[in-house]
């Protein structure tokens, strides 16, 4: 996949001046042009917004102040990053200009390496701040959905805790109460991993553990585990396991990834239907694959199906609970072992989930 290169805006009323930014930047990023004040703004409100704006201070009609103090007004465009490009060297310009939220001044005759420098520094300020603004929104989003989902249960296991501590019941009445705290916990300590996970992949400290070992093993391992939550729901786990070779992968997350994808399909499939587990060998790739009979979903939520706390209009079949953090940590771990995952999915028919990772 091509990078996508940042865009800069180039606002000057001399033609020469703009040539000479273009000329210098046209290398490494897209740029858009604009001859005035007044046509600068309607440049940003118009499309796609610029990554940095080098603006000149001395235009007709609209100087590059009053420029600059609209655009920080505006809640659209006040993160952009404004660098002045002016003759104007006096001090007091350029305090004028950083007081009107400007993040850097540079004089004509520009220098190209300087200018180049002082572009790519506040590119990656923004990118910066646009990535923690980005982390903040998740801890707010992990705030929101610990007091909301833990909550509830927390206030089913103090009631029904104390009720055994104050109320002598029978045997099958608390045997019930202790069968019920046991669910309403596991579900509590999945959610909180699952947080905690997200948020050890955002904050950029996720670490694999790699050792040899072998895929089909593993599916073989976990299937064996989770065939006990498809029975109970009436659901068949069938596993079609090739004999594949040892590679390298982290043991731990690997099985998160089998464990999610396999409880996922059993979550959406009716009694009576089958998921199948399969693994096997394509050219220089290993494959892991989960296929259900389930609902399908919608090809305009397969998109965003592995976004962080997305659920899809897809219900769980019998009322289990989703957090829509399972399927985002599948691909972020996926992705750390630089594999790849797909879905092939048809409404009324199923789900299939492939996984492919590098033999190694």
């Amino acid at each position: 996949m091509v990078e996508k290169r940042e865009t800069i805006l180039i606002v000057d009323d001399e033609r020469f001046n703009i040539n000479v930014l273009k000329d210098l930047l046209d290398h490494d990023y897209d740029t858009m042009v604009a001859r005035n004040g007044a046509q600068a703004l309607k440049r940003v409100n118009s499309g796609t917004l610029p990554d940095l704006i080098l603006l000149d201070i001395m235009m007709p009609e609209m100087d590059g102040y009053e420029v600059c103090k609209k655009l920080k007004e505006d809640e659209n465009t006040r993160d952009i990053p404004v660098v002045f490009v002016t003759a104007m060297s006096d001090v007091d310009d350029e305090m004028k200009g950083f007081s009107l939220g400007a993040v850097d001044y540079l004089t004509k005759p520009i220098s190209p390496p300087i200018t180049l420098a002082r572009i790519k520094t506040h590119l990656a300020l923004k990118n910066s701040l646009e990535k923690q603004k980005e982390l903040n929104q998740i801890k707010n989003k992990f705030l929101g959905i610990a007091a909301h989902d833990l909550r509830n249960p927390l206030t089913s296991l103090q009631g029904m805790s104390q009720l055994m501590l104050k109320i002598p019941l029978p045997e099958e009445k608390k045997t019930k109460f202790i069968e019920s705290i046991n669910k309403t916990s596991n579900q509590m300590l999945k959610l909180v991993n699952d947080l905690l996970d997200v948020s050890v992949i955002e904050s950029g400290r996720f670490d694999l553990r790699l050792n040899v070992n072998n895929l089909s093993t593993v599916a073989a391992e976990r299937a064996e585990l989770i065939s006990e939550i498809a029975e109970n729901k009436g659901v068949k786990l069938v596993s079609n396991l090739s004999d594949l070779p040892d590679s390298q992968f982290d043991e731990d997350r690997i099985c998160q990834v089998v464990d999610n994808l396999l409880t996922n399909a059993v979550k959406f499939s009716e009694t009576g239907t089958t998921v199948t587990l399969t693994t096997r060998e394509i050219d220089d790739k290993l494959e892991l694959g989960v296929t259900d009979q389930g609902q399908g979903i919608p090809a305009d939520e397969i998109d965003s199906l592995f976004g962080a706390f997305k659920k899809t209009s897809v219900k769980p079949t019998a009322g289990e609970k989703s957090t829509g953090l399972g399927l985002s940590i599948v691909k972020k771990i996926i992705e750390a072992h630089k594999g790849t995952i797909e879905v092939i999915s048809e409404v009324g028919k199923g789900s299939t989930f492939l996984v492919k990772l590098n033999k190694q």
